[in-house]
């Protein structure tokens, strides 16, 4: 359950949430579960945040530091993350159908189990290092759009469909 007075921190206003990140940078907010459908929080500095199941659909991140934060199962729907810093970020289990992920930094991000569908977004996404095990909805097309190493763990089926594609070329 979300920490009361971050949660009021977080509805006064991201300037004054960004300065008490800054004057606190021991603290690890918890805003678990909290209801944030349709806030918007552009470059709002939640790293290293407790995000947990948190309701965030329809939100906008835009330019947010959320890296190293827990998102594990946090509901993500149609919200905008395009240029997020996400690096280490967890987010396993997490809904993410029709996100915008475009620009984002999800290197070395858990997002095994994690939802997706056709019309998430992932242009010039980073996804080095990225555990996309077990995610559902990802398609071959999506993944060539965003950055990929040989450490970004795919879920089996588009392993397969990667290597069909890999053979189709000769």
């Amino acid at each position: 359950m979300a920490n009361e007075e971050h949660l009021k921190l977080v509805k006064e206003g991201i300037n004054n949430w960004n300065e008490w990140r800054e004057r606190t940078p021991e603290i690890h907010p918890d805003l678990s579960q909290a209801d944030l459908r349709g806030a918007t929080l552009q470059k709002i500095n939640l790293g290293s945040s407790n995000l947990k199941e948190c309701k965030l659909q329809f939100s906008n991140l835009t330019g947010a530091n959320l890296e190293g934060a827990n998102l594990t199962k946090a509901k993500l729907q149609e919200a905008c993350l395009q240029s997020t810093h996400m690096k280490n970020c967890d987010l396993s289990g997490a809904g993410m159908l029709e996100s915008n992920l475009q620009y984002a930094d999800l290197e070395n991000a858990n997002l095994e189990g994690a939802q997706f569908n056709e019309d998430t977004l992932f242009n010039q996404t980073n996804l080095n290092g990225a555990n996309l095990t077990s995610a559902t909805g990802l398609s071959s097309a999506q993944l060539s759009q965003a950055l990929t190493d040989k450490q970004t763990r795919l879920p089996d089926y588009l392993e397969e469909e990667m290597d069909d594609d890999f053979l189709l070329q000769f």
